[in-house]
């Protein structure tokens, strides 16, 4: 029997920071950087997530600290001169803690009757802060920092699962990101959902949902 919802933040309730790395990416253009916009946030996407599937376990890093390392090799390896890590750092923070939320996603907590948790890659204040900010009705929130790694590994599934005191078979997954949720989730045992607001070419065999309020219908259909 279902008992519980577990969803994903940044891309699925809330906004991603697709703007915010494409400012980022003017900035470094501006103080020189060789690269286009689209390859300097392609390189930002590919360091950052490269980082954290290496981060786990002893090897642990947040992404406060990952942010700036992040950023410094950007600018090293394309010539951007004068870039300031730390503060760019600051306005990924600033954004984590106020991104607007998805029409949908306030339409599904207006409906959803079963307790709602959110299971997130990002660090733990940032995202405890950004659900106070929006009131998100949410029962309980475990994040990569407390697991110490990231989606799509399955081990944070499972610790989070147990911090919510929940059974694979009691909870449905659902976020944005196809590999870090919907085959990170499965890969736990967890019944999941992608959401595609996109309408993308439908993927073979993938539950998926143009929009997160779907979702509490989408559940009902499962019978269990």
């Amino acid at each position: 029997m279902i008992k519980a919802v577990l969803l994903d933040c940044y891309g699925t309730i809330v906004k991603e920071s697709d703007d915010l790395i494409a400012a980022v990416a003017a900035e470094m253009i501006a103080k020189g950087s060789r690269s286009t916009r689209a390859e300097l946030e392609g390189m930002w996407w590919e360091k950052f997530h490269a980082r954290c599937t290496a981060a786990h376990g002893a090897n642990f890093q947040t992404q406060k600290e990952i942010y700036p390392k992040v950023f410094a090799e950007m600018a090293k390896e394309t010539g951007a001169e004068g870039v300031d890590a730390e503060k760019l750092k600051e306005k990924v923070i600033a954004f984590s803690v106020s991104s607007p939320m998805f029409a949908d996603a306030r339409r599904f907590f207006a409906h959803c009757s079963l307790p709602v948790y959110i299971l997130s890659n990002i660090d733990r204040a940032e995202v405890c802060k950004l659900a106070a900010a929006h009131a998100l009705p949410v029962a309980g929130i475990f994040t990569s920092e407390d697991a110490r790694e990231y989606k799509p590994r399955r081990g944070i599934f499972e610790k989070g699962l147990r911090f919510f005191g929940l059974k694979a078979s009691e909870a449905v997954y659902a976020g944005d990101s196809l590999v870090n949720d919907y085959y990170g989730a499965r890969e736990a045992g967890i019944f999941s959902f992608w959401i595609d607001r996109t309408a993308a070419e439908p993927t073979q065999g993938v539950c998926a949902l143009s929009a997160l309020d779907l979702l509490p219908e989408a559940i009902a259909r499962l019978g269990v």
